[in-house]
């Protein structure tokens, strides 16, 4: 889970903003197959690497599918047309003398026989005390270099026989680019990282050093130095060559690879639809937007960038990063979520719980955008129960409802009045914030206003009282139907799924390039009176999460004694009155005759009764209910009733038989 808000979340929802606006854009990914934690678990596992290649790719594309990934194109880095866009812009970094030959001091497991890059060797961080890898530390994110690890050991043999010996490889030069990067980061259009992140990008520039880009293992892509060297031939250049067969056993940093891959499959893709050249106008006169964990940051800001100045040439000038959503990382309880490490919840797990779309949102809702966000199954249900379920299911379900109810399932037509076309011009301005939230890659603060059109909705709905008002349905309901179709469309970025529902319902195509701009007028786009609406159903339904708590439900395991029971002072009564609450929408003030007196409640029924239905009616009461205030009056007893578990039906109780108002239930 911690890969799907980090990176892939964030850009699937801007991705299919872009859609909703008309932007012709491309959303780019891909396994990242290459490099030790594979080749490990091949040896671990006794077979093929490229078979458990091909099958880890295969299991992760079917996860993504489950939770509605909307790719262009899922590619490989194993694939030829990223081994060629890698030896093309290795070749080009080269020949620009971007890279430079150095010995280097490292880890040699003498039991194996054998060097130990990245992930073979293991041990404590140097700057923070976590898990340190051969590149880099888990916990921290920083760079690490091999002989910084505390008590480091193999991967493969588990021993800590290991002595440093010098070999040689390739470097990207990157203190070359650091002006490059500066001039970046300060002059571009917009600022290409979060505020947030900002001083740990210049820090990590001005304190760059060269970066090994060649590794001792046999995984991963050859270094091109036949057709280097046949270029520095050909061309005269001033560069040395490339010894062959130096590095005849040597192959590419998966970090230098699987960036490449980005264009790598955007190649790829192309190449299907018959006009692979398309690529370059992708990539050398578009905007790139990135979406990546922190741990990536050093790799995404310095790295990277400084690779695809150094990689133009005269056939293309590689567009540097417009933007890079940054993310921290989401808690499991204390600890990181971590694939690697098999820490917090799979997204496997957490689809085979609930759907997809419900994860979505929650996600979507905790973005730990600039800071760490702890994950829980309690703020998971309240999200899913209080805002998916209850705000925008209940607004939804409520006026599509009343619509069959009263007009025969279409969009009924209404004079509008200055309160209907007020409710109307405050959904488009919240259309408006949303679509200034996305342009400052605020995503959260996007769904935020999402959710605002249905909490206007509820209010509006709830203010007109169309089951009052009879000569205000029409118009009342005409409105509703109108910010449904706003929500529906602005929904789609986080809760696709959700938006096909509302589609369906309102029989209308709702999340088409013409979307999120079509909104934003006094009608928001409407629905034409007369339309007929699809068949309603619930979007949702709320979710019990104490089982994934650990807490255990069984029937009638919270007693009480029979003394607690005859303490309670339980008897029928007759509702006398029934008032609007004056500081909450979905609460009735009501008097009920209980036999020896007329007590206050404030009562959540509106979405249930209308208040004619209640007056008069008999109910059962909780008469001996301690008094409080709810929103400024008072509540003194509390009227009982049946509700189902999706809270979509609410039922009060009486008796079968008509008794005395005041008969105590015993």
């Amino acid at each position: 889970m911690g890969n799907i808000v980090g990176s892939l979340l964030p850009a699937d929802i801007y991705h299919r903003y872009l859609d909703l606006k008309g932007v012709d854009n491309i959303y780019i990914c891909g396994s990242d197959v290459h490099g030790t934690p594979l080749e490990l678990e091949a040896l671990e596992q006794d077979m093929p690497v490229e078979e458990l290649a091909e099958q880890q790719d295969e299991k992760v594309k079917d996860v993504l599918d489950r939770m509605e990934m909307d790719f262009t194109f899922w590619g490989n880095t194993d694939s030829d047309y990223n081994r060629k866009q890698t030896h093309d812009m290795f070749e080009e970094l080269y020949v620009n003398g971007y890279i430079t030959e150095k010995e280097q001091n490292l880890p040699y497991c003498n039991n194996d026989e054998r060097f130990l890059p990245d992930r073979y060797i293991e041990g404590e961080c140097p700057h923070c005390g976590g898990l340190a890898r051969g590149d880099q530390c888990d916990e921290c994110g920083k760079l690490v270099e091999p002989e910084e690890i505390i008590e480091p050991e193999c991967q493969i043999c588990g021993g800590s026989d290991i002595e440093f010996r010098d070999t040689t490889h390739l470097y990207l030069d990157l203190p070359q680019f650091k002006e490059d990067l500066k001039e970046w980061l300060e002059n571009a259009d917009s600022q290409p990282v979060p505020d947030s992140i900002i001083k740990e990008v210049e820090n990590a520039i001005d304190g760059t050093e060269q970066r090994c880009i060649t590794r001792d293992i046999d995984w991963g892509f050859k270094i091109p130095a036949g057709r280097v060297n046949d270029r520095i031939e050909e061309q005269g250049l001033e560069v040395e060559k490339i010894d062959a067969e130096r590095y005849e056993d040597k192959v590419l940093y998966v970090w230098f690879d699987a960036p490449i891959g980005y264009i790598g499959f955007t190649r790829d893709y192309f190449a299907n639809q018959g006009n692979e050249e398309e690529w370059k106008k992708y990539w050398g006169d578009s905007e790139t937007y990135y979406s990546i964990g922190k741990d990536n940051t050093i790799f995404h800001t310095v790295i990277w960038p400084s690779m695809l100045k150094g990689a133009s040439n005269e056939d293309i000038e590689y567009e540097m990063p417009h933007y890079e959503f940054i993310q921290q990382f989401l808690m499991a309880e204390d600890t990181q979520f971590s694939k690697s490490r098999g820490t917090g919840l799979s997204t496997s797990e957490a689809l085979d719980m609930y759907p997809a779309d419900y994860w979505r949102f929650y996600l979507a809702r905790n973005i730990p955008d600039d800071h760490d966000t702890k994950f829980s199954w309690e703020d998971f249900e309240s999200e899913i129960n209080n805002v998916l379920n209850d705000t925008v299911g209940n607004f939804v379900n409520r006026t599509l409802s009343l619509a069959e109810q009263w007009f025969d399932n279409e969009v009924p037509v209404g004079e509008l009045t200055e309160a209907d076309e007020e409710a109307l011009e405050e959904a488009g301005q919240v259309v408006e914030d949303y679509v200034d939230a996305f342009e400052n890659h605020d995503l959260k603060q996007g769904l935020t206003h999402a959710i605002e059109l249905a909490r206007i909705g509820d209010r509006y709905l709830s203010e007109e009282e169309p089951w009052n008002n009879e000569d205000r349905r029409e118009e009342t309901i005409h409105v509703s139907i109108q910010i449904i179709r706003a929500l529906g469309v602005t929904l789609y970025p986080f809760t696709p799924e959700t938006t096909e529902k509302i589609e369906d319902m309102l029989n209308a195509d709702i999340h088409t390039s013409e979307g999120v701009d079509a909104l934003v007028d006094p009608l928001l786009g409407g629905l034409e009176p007369g339309h007929e609406l699809g068949e309603r159903e619930l979007l949702f339904e709320k979710v019990d999460t104490s089982e994934q708590r650990g807490e255990d439900h069984e029937f009638n395991e919270d007693t009480v004694s029979f003394e607690d029971f005859q303490d309670m002072d339980i008897r029928t009564g007759e509702v006398q009155s029934v008032e609007e609450h004056p500081n909450a929408d979905k609460l009735y003030k009501v008097k009920v005759d209980v036999g020896e007196a007329v007590l206050q409640t404030c009562a959540g029924l509106k979405n249930f009764y209308e208040r004619e239905e209640l007056e008069g009616k008999n109910v059962v009461v909780l008469a001996n209910l301690e008094p409080t205030e709810l929103r400024g009056e008072k509540s003194e007893c509390m009227m009982l009733a049946a509700e189902t578990e999706d809270g979509e039906t609410v039922s009060l109780l009486d008796t079968d038989e008509e008794m005395e108002i005041g008969s105590k239930i015993k």
